[in-house]
Protein backbone atom coordinates (compact mmCIF):
# COMPACT_ATOMS: atom_id res chain seq x y z
CA UNK A 1 0.00 0.00 0.00
CA UNK A 2 1.63 3.14 -1.10
CA UNK A 3 0.56 6.40 0.98
CA UNK A 4 0.83 10.36 -0.52
CA UNK A 5 0.66 12.78 1.84
CA UNK A 6 0.47 16.73 0.75
CA UNK A 7 -0.24 19.70 3.13
CA UNK A 8 -3.58 21.69 2.00
CA UNK A 9 -2.93 24.16 4.54
CA UNK A 10 -1.79 24.39 8.07
CA UNK A 11 -2.74 21.71 10.04
CA UNK A 12 -4.74 20.12 7.31
CA UNK A 13 -3.37 17.21 4.98
CA UNK A 14 -4.25 14.50 2.08
CA UNK A 15 -3.50 11.29 2.46
CA UNK A 16 -3.93 9.54 -0.92
CA UNK A 17 -4.19 6.09 -0.83
CA UNK A 18 -3.56 3.15 -3.27
CA UNK A 19 -3.77 -0.16 -2.30
CA UNK A 20 -3.07 -3.34 -5.00
CA UNK A 21 -5.65 -5.77 -6.00
CA UNK A 22 -4.22 -8.68 -3.69
CA UNK A 23 -4.22 -6.60 -0.95
CA UNK A 24 -7.70 -5.89 -1.07
CA UNK A 25 -8.80 -9.46 -2.11
CA UNK A 26 -9.11 -10.83 1.40
CA UNK A 27 -12.11 -8.10 2.31
CA UNK A 28 -13.69 -8.21 -0.74
CA UNK A 29 -13.65 -12.59 -0.51
CA UNK A 30 -15.11 -12.01 2.95
CA UNK A 31 -18.06 -9.92 2.07
CA UNK A 32 -19.03 -12.17 -0.90
CA UNK A 33 -18.83 -15.59 1.23
CA UNK A 34 -21.10 -13.86 3.83
CA UNK A 35 -23.23 -13.06 1.14
CA UNK A 36 -23.25 -16.55 -0.08
CA UNK A 37 -23.82 -17.75 3.07
CA UNK A 38 -26.74 -15.22 4.05
CA UNK A 39 -28.10 -14.19 0.97
CA UNK A 40 -31.74 -14.97 -0.34
CA UNK A 41 -31.95 -15.61 -3.40
CA UNK A 42 -35.89 -17.09 -5.19
CA UNK A 43 -35.40 -20.65 -6.29
CA UNK A 44 -32.19 -21.41 -4.70
CA UNK A 45 -31.93 -22.48 -0.91
CA UNK A 46 -29.74 -20.67 1.58
CA UNK A 47 -25.94 -21.38 0.93
CA UNK A 48 -26.43 -22.79 -2.43
CA UNK A 49 -26.93 -20.10 -5.15
CA UNK A 50 -24.24 -20.30 -7.58
CA UNK A 51 -21.49 -17.32 -6.95
CA UNK A 52 -21.97 -15.69 -10.03
CA UNK A 53 -26.07 -15.18 -8.67
CA UNK A 54 -25.14 -14.21 -5.72
CA UNK A 55 -22.61 -11.43 -7.81
CA UNK A 56 -25.26 -10.15 -9.80
CA UNK A 57 -28.19 -10.15 -7.02
CA UNK A 58 -26.12 -8.07 -4.11
CA UNK A 59 -24.00 -6.32 -6.77
CA UNK A 60 -25.03 -3.10 -4.79
CA UNK A 61 -24.85 -4.39 -1.34
CA UNK A 62 -21.44 -6.02 -1.84
CA UNK A 63 -19.93 -2.85 -2.95
CA UNK A 64 -20.93 -0.58 -0.42
CA UNK A 65 -19.82 -3.27 2.24
CA UNK A 66 -16.54 -3.79 0.24
CA UNK A 67 -16.54 -0.08 0.64
CA UNK A 68 -17.07 0.76 4.16
CA UNK A 69 -14.40 -1.74 4.86
CA UNK A 70 -11.90 -0.86 2.64
CA UNK A 71 -12.70 3.19 4.01
CA UNK A 72 -12.04 1.84 8.29
CA UNK A 73 -9.15 -0.43 7.37
CA UNK A 74 -7.25 1.74 4.93
CA UNK A 75 -7.71 4.76 7.02
CA UNK A 76 -5.97 3.17 10.24
CA UNK A 77 -3.26 1.45 8.18
CA UNK A 78 -2.89 4.99 6.24
CA UNK A 79 -2.24 6.86 9.41
CA UNK A 80 -0.07 4.11 10.92
CA UNK A 81 2.64 4.38 7.78
CA UNK A 82 2.43 8.06 7.48
CA UNK A 83 2.88 8.63 11.06
CA UNK A 84 0.87 11.56 11.50
CA UNK A 85 -1.12 12.33 14.97
CA UNK A 86 -4.67 12.83 13.43
CA UNK A 87 -7.32 14.66 15.20
CA UNK A 88 -10.28 14.92 13.05
CA UNK A 89 -10.99 13.04 10.14
CA UNK A 90 -12.28 15.74 7.56
CA UNK A 91 -13.15 14.07 4.16
CA UNK A 92 -13.21 11.08 2.12
CA UNK A 93 -12.77 11.86 -1.72
CA UNK A 94 -12.39 9.99 -5.12
CA UNK A 95 -13.12 6.88 -3.54
CA UNK A 96 -12.13 3.53 -6.46
CA UNK A 97 -13.03 0.22 -5.84
CA UNK A 98 -12.08 -2.62 -7.93
CA UNK A 99 -11.04 -6.51 -7.68
CA UNK A 100 -9.29 -6.54 -10.66
CA UNK A 101 -7.36 -2.98 -10.30
CA UNK A 102 -7.57 -2.37 -6.68
CA UNK A 103 -8.16 0.69 -4.91
CA UNK A 104 -7.43 4.61 -4.58
CA UNK A 105 -9.08 6.67 -2.42
CA UNK A 106 -8.08 9.90 -0.56
CA UNK A 107 -8.60 11.33 3.00
CA UNK A 108 -8.39 14.47 4.22
CA UNK A 109 -7.54 14.54 7.96
CA UNK A 110 -6.67 17.81 10.50
CA UNK A 111 -2.98 16.70 12.23
CA UNK A 112 -1.73 18.29 15.27
CA UNK A 113 0.42 21.46 15.26
CA UNK A 114 4.18 20.65 15.28
CA UNK A 115 5.54 23.16 18.52
CA UNK A 116 9.06 23.60 19.68
CA UNK A 117 9.36 22.23 23.07
CA UNK A 118 8.93 25.75 25.57
CA UNK A 119 12.02 26.30 27.97
CA UNK A 120 9.91 25.16 30.74
CA UNK A 121 12.40 24.36 33.64
CA UNK A 122 13.90 28.09 34.02
CA UNK A 123 10.59 30.10 35.49
CA UNK A 124 11.30 33.99 36.39
CA UNK A 125 8.35 33.96 39.01
CA UNK A 126 8.98 31.96 42.39
CA UNK A 127 6.14 30.51 44.32
CA UNK A 128 5.42 32.41 47.58
CA UNK A 129 3.86 30.28 50.08
CA UNK A 130 0.77 31.91 51.55
CA UNK A 131 0.34 33.11 54.96
CA UNK A 132 -2.77 33.85 56.78
CA UNK A 133 -3.06 37.00 59.45
CA UNK A 134 -4.69 36.66 62.87
CA UNK A 135 -6.80 38.97 61.85
CA UNK A 136 -8.35 37.24 58.97
CA UNK A 137 -8.68 33.86 61.00
CA UNK A 138 -10.50 36.28 63.39
CA UNK A 139 -12.55 37.29 60.75
CA UNK A 140 -13.44 34.12 59.49
CA UNK A 141 -14.28 32.96 63.38
CA UNK A 142 -16.66 35.67 63.53
CA UNK A 143 -18.53 34.58 60.21
CA UNK A 144 -18.90 31.53 61.19
CA UNK A 145 -20.09 32.75 64.49
CA UNK A 146 -22.70 34.95 63.28
CA UNK A 147 -23.63 31.62 60.99
CA UNK A 148 -24.42 29.86 64.26
CA UNK A 149 -27.16 33.35 65.70
CA UNK A 150 -30.17 32.07 67.08
CA UNK A 151 -33.51 34.57 67.54
CA UNK A 152 -35.46 35.08 70.91
CA UNK A 153 -38.09 36.19 71.53
CA UNK A 154 -37.40 40.53 72.59
CA UNK A 155 -38.97 42.37 75.54
CA UNK A 156 -41.74 44.84 74.45
CA UNK A 157 -39.22 47.83 74.85
CA UNK A 158 -36.76 46.19 72.81
CA UNK A 159 -36.35 48.26 69.48
CA UNK A 160 -35.38 46.58 66.10
CA UNK A 161 -32.29 46.16 65.88
CA UNK A 162 -30.33 45.32 62.28
CA UNK A 163 -30.48 41.72 61.37
CA UNK A 164 -32.96 40.58 64.17
CA UNK A 165 -36.36 39.14 62.88
CA UNK A 166 -39.39 41.24 62.56
CA UNK A 167 -42.58 40.33 61.93
CA UNK A 168 -44.67 43.62 60.53
CA UNK A 169 -47.87 44.75 58.32
CA UNK A 170 -46.97 46.81 55.54
CA UNK A 171 -48.85 48.16 53.05
CA UNK A 172 -47.18 50.54 49.69
CA UNK A 173 -48.80 53.46 47.58
CA UNK A 174 -47.80 55.32 45.18
CA UNK A 175 -48.77 58.66 44.30
CA UNK A 176 -51.18 58.01 47.05
CA UNK A 177 -52.88 55.05 45.08
CA UNK A 178 -51.84 51.26 46.21
CA UNK A 179 -49.52 49.44 44.46
CA UNK A 180 -51.00 46.46 43.70
CA UNK A 181 -53.44 48.73 42.03
CA UNK A 182 -50.61 50.12 39.98
CA UNK A 183 -48.95 47.11 38.85
CA UNK A 184 -50.82 43.96 39.82
CA UNK A 185 -48.31 41.43 39.72
CA UNK A 186 -46.19 43.47 42.28
CA UNK A 187 -48.45 41.62 44.95
CA UNK A 188 -45.07 40.89 46.69
CA UNK A 189 -44.28 43.97 47.34
CA UNK A 190 -47.63 45.95 47.57
CA UNK A 191 -48.87 44.65 51.30
CA UNK A 192 -48.32 42.41 53.59
CA UNK A 193 -49.98 41.42 56.75
CA UNK A 194 -48.39 39.36 59.97
CA UNK A 195 -44.59 39.12 57.11
CA UNK A 196 -41.59 38.04 58.89
CA UNK A 197 -38.37 39.28 57.71
CA UNK A 198 -34.67 39.63 58.39
CA UNK A 199 -34.07 43.28 58.94
CA UNK A 200 -30.86 43.21 56.50
CA UNK A 201 -31.21 45.60 53.01
CA UNK A 202 -30.64 41.77 51.36
CA UNK A 203 -33.83 40.93 52.36
CA UNK A 204 -36.03 43.87 52.36
CA UNK A 205 -36.23 47.88 50.50
CA UNK A 206 -33.07 49.76 52.14
CA UNK A 207 -35.49 52.42 52.89
CA UNK A 208 -37.70 50.32 54.99
CA UNK A 209 -35.19 48.73 56.59
CA UNK A 210 -33.67 51.80 57.80
CA UNK A 211 -37.60 53.15 58.74
CA UNK A 212 -37.52 49.73 60.83
CA UNK A 213 -34.48 50.14 62.90
CA UNK A 214 -34.98 51.45 66.25
CA UNK A 215 -39.38 50.71 66.20
CA UNK A 216 -41.18 48.67 68.52
CA UNK A 217 -43.61 45.92 68.80
CA UNK A 218 -47.23 48.27 68.43
CA UNK A 219 -45.90 50.97 67.01
CA UNK A 220 -46.30 52.29 63.15
CA UNK A 221 -44.31 54.31 61.05
CA UNK A 222 -44.93 55.88 57.87
CA UNK A 223 -41.54 55.57 55.44
CA UNK A 224 -40.84 57.61 52.14
CA UNK A 225 -38.67 57.04 49.56
CA UNK A 226 -38.44 56.71 45.86
CA UNK A 227 -38.16 53.07 44.03
CA UNK A 228 -35.12 52.21 42.35
CA UNK A 229 -33.60 48.85 40.90
CA UNK A 230 -33.89 47.26 37.56
CA UNK A 231 -35.72 44.59 39.16
CA UNK A 232 -38.86 46.36 39.22
CA UNK A 233 -41.43 46.84 37.17
CA UNK A 234 -41.41 49.97 35.05
CA UNK A 235 -44.71 51.54 36.39
CA UNK A 236 -42.58 51.69 39.75
CA UNK A 237 -38.73 52.87 38.50
CA UNK A 238 -38.37 56.03 40.35
CA UNK A 239 -41.68 56.48 41.55
CA UNK A 240 -42.53 58.38 45.17
CA UNK A 241 -43.14 55.43 47.31
CA UNK A 242 -45.35 55.67 50.37
CA UNK A 243 -45.04 52.91 53.05
CA UNK A 244 -46.79 52.33 56.40
CA UNK A 245 -45.08 49.89 58.68
CA UNK A 246 -46.34 48.34 61.73
CA UNK A 247 -44.21 46.39 63.71
CA UNK A 248 -46.05 43.26 65.88
CA UNK A 249 -43.55 40.99 67.08
CA UNK A 250 -39.83 40.87 67.09
CA UNK A 251 -37.12 38.55 67.92
CA UNK A 252 -33.65 39.74 68.55
CA UNK A 253 -30.96 37.92 66.92
CA UNK A 254 -28.38 36.55 69.42
CA UNK A 255 -24.53 35.67 68.68
CA UNK A 256 -23.95 32.35 70.27
CA UNK A 257 -20.71 32.68 73.12
CA UNK A 258 -17.55 30.38 72.50
CA UNK A 259 -18.74 27.65 74.74
CA UNK A 260 -22.17 27.19 72.21
CA UNK A 261 -20.13 27.82 69.28
CA UNK A 262 -17.42 24.90 69.86
CA UNK A 263 -20.47 22.73 71.14
CA UNK A 264 -21.57 24.02 67.74
CA UNK A 265 -18.63 23.04 65.58
CA UNK A 266 -17.77 19.81 67.69
CA UNK A 267 -14.35 20.96 68.89
CA UNK A 268 -12.80 20.78 72.27
CA UNK A 269 -12.50 24.31 72.73
CA UNK A 270 -11.60 27.91 71.13
CA UNK A 271 -8.27 26.94 70.66
CA UNK A 272 -8.94 24.03 68.88
CA UNK A 273 -11.85 25.48 66.65
CA UNK A 274 -9.21 28.24 65.69
CA UNK A 275 -6.43 25.98 65.03
CA UNK A 276 -9.00 24.18 62.59
CA UNK A 277 -10.03 27.38 61.51
CA UNK A 278 -6.52 28.51 60.66
CA UNK A 279 -5.69 24.94 58.24
CA UNK A 280 -8.87 25.32 56.92
CA UNK A 281 -8.03 28.93 55.69
CA UNK A 282 -3.93 28.10 54.77
CA UNK A 283 -5.17 25.06 53.16
CA UNK A 284 -7.63 27.71 51.07
CA UNK A 285 -5.25 29.87 50.33
CA UNK A 286 -2.50 27.41 49.24
CA UNK A 287 -4.87 26.08 46.73
CA UNK A 288 -5.46 29.56 45.33
CA UNK A 289 -1.39 30.58 45.28
CA UNK A 290 -1.21 27.40 43.62
CA UNK A 291 -3.91 28.06 40.87
CA UNK A 292 -2.56 31.86 40.14
CA UNK A 293 0.95 29.88 40.29
CA UNK A 294 -0.15 27.48 37.49
CA UNK A 295 -1.57 30.81 35.12
CA UNK A 296 1.91 31.71 35.82
CA UNK A 297 3.43 29.15 34.30
CA UNK A 298 0.83 28.89 31.70
CA UNK A 299 1.34 32.30 30.77
CA UNK A 300 4.97 32.07 30.40
CA UNK A 301 4.68 28.52 28.35
CA UNK A 302 2.79 30.41 25.94
CA UNK A 303 4.48 33.97 26.31
CA UNK A 304 3.82 35.33 22.40
CA UNK A 305 4.20 31.97 21.29
CA UNK A 306 1.45 31.42 18.00
CA UNK A 307 0.65 28.64 16.06
CA UNK A 308 -2.03 27.58 13.91
CA UNK A 309 -4.82 25.07 15.20
CA UNK A 310 -6.83 22.48 13.71
CA UNK A 311 -10.24 24.33 12.06
CA UNK A 312 -12.12 21.64 13.17
CA UNK A 313 -11.31 21.26 16.70
CA UNK A 314 -10.93 25.02 17.58
CA UNK A 315 -14.45 24.98 16.15
CA UNK A 316 -15.40 21.96 18.22
CA UNK A 317 -14.03 23.95 21.32
CA UNK A 318 -15.93 27.27 20.40
CA UNK A 319 -19.20 25.65 20.44
CA UNK A 320 -18.54 24.16 23.84
CA UNK A 321 -17.07 27.10 24.90
CA UNK A 322 -19.90 29.10 23.83
CA UNK A 323 -22.20 26.26 25.43
CA UNK A 324 -20.58 26.95 28.54
CA UNK A 325 -20.71 30.31 28.76
CA UNK A 326 -24.50 30.38 27.65
CA UNK A 327 -25.40 28.02 30.71
CA UNK A 328 -23.21 30.22 33.42
CA UNK A 329 -25.68 32.97 31.46
CA UNK A 330 -28.19 31.51 32.39
CA UNK A 331 -27.24 31.05 36.07
CA UNK A 332 -26.66 34.71 36.11
CA UNK A 333 -30.65 35.45 35.13
CA UNK A 334 -29.27 36.53 31.58
CA UNK A 335 -32.49 36.33 29.10
CA UNK A 336 -32.13 34.81 25.09
CA UNK A 337 -32.47 38.09 24.13
CA UNK A 338 -29.65 39.85 26.84
CA UNK A 339 -27.36 37.17 25.01
CA UNK A 340 -28.90 38.04 21.71
CA UNK A 341 -27.93 41.36 21.42
CA UNK A 342 -24.22 40.48 22.93
CA UNK A 343 -23.86 37.38 20.02
CA UNK A 344 -20.57 39.14 18.34
CA UNK A 345 -19.04 39.90 21.88
CA UNK A 346 -19.81 36.81 23.18
CA UNK A 347 -18.55 35.01 19.94
CA UNK A 348 -15.14 36.84 20.08
CA UNK A 349 -14.65 36.20 23.97
CA UNK A 350 -15.32 32.15 23.41
CA UNK A 351 -13.19 32.25 20.25
CA UNK A 352 -10.30 33.36 21.94
CA UNK A 353 -10.72 31.32 24.95
CA UNK A 354 -11.10 28.25 22.74
CA UNK A 355 -7.59 29.08 20.97
CA UNK A 356 -5.77 30.08 24.34
CA UNK A 357 -7.49 26.56 26.06
CA UNK A 358 -6.33 24.62 22.94
CA UNK A 359 -2.60 26.32 22.64
CA UNK A 360 -2.43 25.89 26.17
CA UNK A 361 -3.50 21.79 25.66
CA UNK A 362 -0.81 21.75 22.98
CA UNK A 363 1.99 23.10 25.07
CA UNK A 364 1.75 20.99 28.09
CA UNK A 365 1.11 17.94 26.12
CA UNK A 366 4.89 18.94 24.17
CA UNK A 367 6.11 19.47 27.89
CA UNK A 368 4.61 15.87 29.06
CA UNK A 369 6.38 14.54 25.97
CA UNK A 370 9.73 15.83 26.87
CA UNK A 371 9.04 14.70 30.70
CA UNK A 372 7.77 11.39 29.42
CA UNK A 373 4.63 12.04 31.68
CA UNK A 374 1.51 9.53 30.56
CA UNK A 375 -2.06 9.17 31.74
CA UNK A 376 -2.20 5.54 33.44
CA UNK A 377 -5.03 3.87 34.05
CA UNK A 378 -4.98 4.30 37.16
CA UNK A 379 -4.73 8.04 36.96
CA UNK A 380 -7.84 8.09 34.81
CA UNK A 381 -9.66 5.67 37.41
CA UNK A 382 -8.99 7.91 39.94
CA UNK A 383 -10.08 10.55 38.61
CA UNK A 384 -13.40 8.72 37.87
CA UNK A 385 -13.44 7.75 41.39
CA UNK A 386 -13.00 11.45 43.06
CA UNK A 387 -15.60 12.75 40.22
CA UNK A 388 -18.10 10.56 40.62
CA UNK A 389 -19.92 11.83 43.58
CA UNK A 390 -20.21 15.45 41.77
CA UNK A 391 -22.23 13.83 39.28
CA UNK A 392 -24.26 11.78 41.54
CA UNK A 393 -23.05 8.68 39.85
CA UNK A 394 -21.53 5.39 40.70
CA UNK A 395 -17.90 5.28 39.21
CA UNK A 396 -18.82 2.77 37.59
CA UNK A 397 -22.35 4.25 35.92
CA UNK A 398 -19.84 7.30 35.41
CA UNK A 399 -17.17 5.04 33.41
CA UNK A 400 -19.71 3.77 31.22
CA UNK A 401 -21.42 6.92 30.29
CA UNK A 402 -17.72 8.53 28.97
CA UNK A 403 -17.03 5.18 27.32
CA UNK A 404 -20.29 5.36 25.70
CA UNK A 405 -20.24 9.26 24.50
CA UNK A 406 -16.56 8.34 23.22
CA UNK A 407 -15.18 11.07 25.35
CA UNK A 408 -12.68 8.50 26.77
CA UNK A 409 -9.83 9.37 25.10
CA UNK A 410 -10.92 13.41 26.10
CA UNK A 411 -10.72 12.39 29.23
CA UNK A 412 -7.41 10.62 29.30
CA UNK A 413 -6.34 14.00 27.71
CA UNK A 414 -7.36 16.28 30.57
CA UNK A 415 -5.71 13.90 33.43
CA UNK A 416 -2.41 13.93 31.34
CA UNK A 417 -2.86 17.83 30.94
CA UNK A 418 -3.69 18.03 34.91
CA UNK A 419 -0.74 15.52 35.50
CA UNK A 420 2.23 17.85 33.59
CA UNK A 421 0.61 20.64 35.52
CA UNK A 422 1.29 19.46 38.94
CA UNK A 423 4.51 18.28 37.85
CA UNK A 424 5.50 21.69 36.69
CA UNK A 425 4.56 23.47 39.78
CA UNK A 426 6.30 20.91 41.70
CA UNK A 427 9.42 21.26 39.80
CA UNK A 428 9.30 24.95 39.79
CA UNK A 429 8.01 25.55 43.39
Amino acid sequence: MKVDVQEMEPCRVTMTVKAEAEEIRPDYDAVVRYFVQKGRVPGFRAGKVPLEVIKRTFSNEIREEVNSRLMHSLYAKAVKQAELKVVNLVDIRDMKVSPETGVTVTFVVDVEPTIAVPDYKAFPVKFVAPEVPEDVVNAQIERIREAFAHFDAADADYAVARDDLACIDFEGKVNDQPIQEVVSEAIAIAAGAAHWTQVNDERFFPSLVAGLVGMKAGETKTVAFTFEGDYLPDALKGQPAEYVLAVKEVRRRMLPTDAELVQQVKTADMEAFRALTRDNLTGRAALEATRNFESEIIAHLLGKREFDLPQMQLEEEINETLHRMAEEAGRRGMTKEDMERRRAEIVESATAMAKRQLRTRYVLAAVADAEKIEATDEDVGKWIEEAAPGYRESPIKLRARIEKNGRMADLRQQVRTRKVLTHLVDMLK
